[in-house]
């Protein structure tokens, strides 16, 4: 069971990194159509340096880069929030945020699953509050859910929702009844022995 759920691990790990490459390749590849020039190459610098200190720092300092992403996490919701009442930028912050917030999560769920599970559904609950104010609206007249989870938002929210169900099903795993090999045994006295 052990060996089952450190697969689940690193399964989970590199299914979020592809996801969250490939998603802000996309992302790139936009920001360096439009606006383009300078201004593209730092909107794509500032998805990929913190991808890169975040997940360097969920390998070698578990501790200090949790508290970044939970930072991270914050800020993101923030952001979300603030998008009920006022326009942001005309860009999708929240969705690429996630995506540069799920690595590291993910990578700390190497150490501790049910950790990397948690982290992951905290970061998709900004995705997920932007979708419902697409949903609901400013006015109360949103698109449909549907349409809504189709934008750069929604396609977000369900492939991390699945990685954080991996994680979480590699802690379940993981914290289950344990095979009884490297176990103390008792011992029953022999037959005849004196008690």
């Amino acid at each position: 069971m052990r060996d089952t759920a450190r697969a689940l691990r690193v399964v989970g790990v590199v299914l979020t990194s592809l996801f969250a490459v490939f998603g802000i390749l996309f992302a790139a590849g936009y920001a360096f159509e439009d606006p383009g020039g300078w201004k593209g190459v730092a909107i794509f610098a500032s998805m990929v340096v913190p991808l890169v200190v975040l997940t360097w720092a969920a390998r070698k300092h578990p501790d200090t880069a949790l508290r970044w992403v939970l930072a991270g996490v914050a800020l993101l919701l923030a952001y979300a929030v603030a998008g009920l009442f006022v326009e942001l930028l005309d860009l999708p912050v929240v969705p690429l945020a996630a995506l540069v917030l799920s690595v590291p999560a993910a990578v700390l769920g190497l150490r501790n699953a049910r950790r990397g599970g948690e982290l992951l559904l905290l970061v998709v609950a900004g995705p997920v509050l932007s979708v419902l104010v697409d949903v609901l609206g400013r006015s109360g007249e949103g698109p449909p859910l549907g349409a809504a989870l189709g934008g750069s938002t929604g396609v977000v929210v369900v492939p991390l929702l699945v990685f954080a169900g991996v994680f979480l099903l590699a802690s379940v795993i993981d914290s289950g009844p344990r095979a009884t090999d490297d176990a103390p045994t008792a011992t029953r006295p022999p037959a005849g022995a004196a008690r």
